[in-house]
């Protein structure tokens, strides 16, 4: 398949996935601007405490050549664009605790330091079909959005003040400082 066909594929793979969100009562809009690859953004208002206001991008990466073996689409949440400066330490130990735990995908902060998000990266051989190629994509936005909600709200918590690091351990399960040994 050449690159062309490919993109024509991956457009009408976005446009099922755009009225899906919607049908699903996501507000969502399939965007094509120029120098960005098309994506869907969607209100996720859903995940978290649903007072964030959280976006998600969907889209695939570009190819490097028609050569390429596999492609990638992405699922991007922004859950915070203006992360204080002062909870970064806690922060960035937060999301190791939480990144550690997750089955798949990570969160992260971008390297200005602003933005807080997670991402889930899913690889696609080239040679699947429309069809076979929109039910991956399906499933990875729906895998993104069950793994993301889960921890959401405690580094949400973090970032608001509300929580520090130890309360991300116990919240994932593991010892408080009441329970541990000293030997």
């Amino acid at each position: 398949m050449n690159i062309s066909e490919l993109n024509d594929s991956r457009h009408k793979i976005l446009e099922q996935l755009n009225d899906e969100l919607n049908e699903n009562s996501v507000a969502a809009v399939l965007r094509n601007e120029e120098g960005a690859p098309e994506m869907i953004s969607a209100l996720l208002d859903e995940l978290g405490d649903g007072d964030r206001g959280i976006i998600g991008d969907f889209y695939f990466k570009p190819l490097t050549s028609e050569e390429d073996p596999a492609q990638i689409f992405m699922s991007v949440f922004t859950i915070s664009d203006n992360i204080p400066a002062e909870r970064l330490p806690a922060l960035y130990e937060a999301i190791s605790y939480v990144n550690f735990n997750l089955p798949a995908g990570c969160f992260s902060i971008d390297k200005d330091h602003r933005f807080l998000c997670y991402v889930l990266s899913t690889i696609l051989p080239i040679e699947l079909s429309e069809e076979e190629a929109y039910v991956q994509t399906d499933m990875s936005v729906s895998n993104a959005l069950f793994f993301a909600d889960g921890y959401i709200g405690i580094l949400c918590d973090v970032l608001d003040g509300k929580v520090e690091p130890d309360g991300v351990i116990e919240f994932l399960g593991g010892p408080d400082e009441d329970t541990d040994s000293e030997e």
